[in-house]
């Protein structure tokens, strides 16, 4: 505080200093509060960017099931072929997401022959591997596939 001479007669008048910035309390407890935020929500916000970069692997096992089918009903049998329907047709061709986060492959079905029954399943590469859904799978019929530790197909293929 200071301390002001009044000129109606010469008394002292207290005068408040304003502060024009932080304690370093003050600083400290913000930097605090933001690092508990940002400790609780991370692990939710990872979920939220695994499962939506899942998306783009489920959308692309659609579009590979369809041109399947497409290539099944000119040819009359099923193909190894991620991208069937760019010709030529070529055995054992994988495909990748855009993102590049996933590669899809077609194989046979186990009880069956590649000529009548195919899978195809989207393995995820390089970070999205942390992914719960280490695979997801669909086949001829349309049946949907996971395998990892959220194998429960409805966590996996849903939204």
């Amino acid at each position: 505080m200071r301390y002001l001479a009044d000129n109606r007669g010469g008394y002292l008048i207290r005068v408040k200093r304003s502060s024009t910035g932080f304690s370093l309390i003050e600083m400290l407890v913000v930097l605090f509060i933001v690092a508990l935020v940002a400790v609780l929500t991370w692990p939710s916000y990872r979920d939220v960017v695994l499962s939506s970069r899942r998306a783009e692997a489920k959308s692309m096992l659609l579009v590979v099931s369809s041109d399947q089918e497409r290539y099944f009903s000119r040819f009359n049998r099923y193909i190894d072929d991620s991208s069937p329907l760019n010709s030529p047709a070529s055995a054992g061709r994988e495909k990748h997401t855009t993102s590049g986060l996933y590669t899809i492959s077609v194989d046979a079905c186990a009880d069956g022959h590649l000529d009548f029954c195919f899978v195809a399943t989207a393995t995820p590469l390089g970070s999205q591997s942390a992914d719960g859904c280490t695979s997801l799978s669909i086949d001829n019929r349309g049946v949907r596939g996971a395998k990892g530790s959220l194998s429960d197909l409805n966590e996996c293929w849903a939204h």
